[in-house]
């Protein structure tokens, strides 16, 4: 057999098999599927973020200083639980502003189609799993 160009084999499934188109999110369904889990998860994060601004009020002030470090411990912990929920809903409004160009499914670093099943779990994905493990073993030596 005579080859005339480069191949580019796709990788590898977790099941042993290559994707096929029906791996990509590109027919109205899948991405109908993507749309509605994306808005369900932002208005989830929404009422969450709501719930958890109006419940905080002031500092509490503690005589004794183990209750004093519990409490800063308890707002420091509400204030990280908050900050990873303003990212995760900056995520979801990223991906769904993606979603009405033509952007949405494609890695930001290779610019290979995302397989539907990672979007199915992670409809925020910006990168494929190749390139993902990539950039965090990028991040771990830095």
């Amino acid at each position: 057999m005579s080859r005339t160009g480069p191949s580019r084999r796709q990788p590898l499934l977790q099941t042993g098999r290559r994707p096929t188109a029906s791996s990509r999110p590109r027919g109205p369904l899948q991405k109908s599927a993507l749309w509605i889990e994306l808005t369900r998860q932002r208005a989830l994060l929404l009422v969450s973020l709501s719930a958890s601004l109006t419940a905080n009020g002031e500092p509490d002030v503690c005589s004794d200083l183990a209750d004093q470090a519990s409490a800063e411990f308890e707002q420091d912990l509400a204030m990280q639980v908050k900050t990873r929920t303003f990212d995760k809903l900056r995520r979801i409004e990223r991906a769904l502003q993606l979603m009405r160009t033509s952007s949405y499914g494609r890695c930001r670093r290779c610019h290979e189609d995302i397989l539907y099943e990672r979007l199915k779990v992670q409809p925020d994905a910006l990168f494929c799993v190749r390139c993902l493990t990539v950039v965090e073993q990028g991040a771990a030596t830095n």
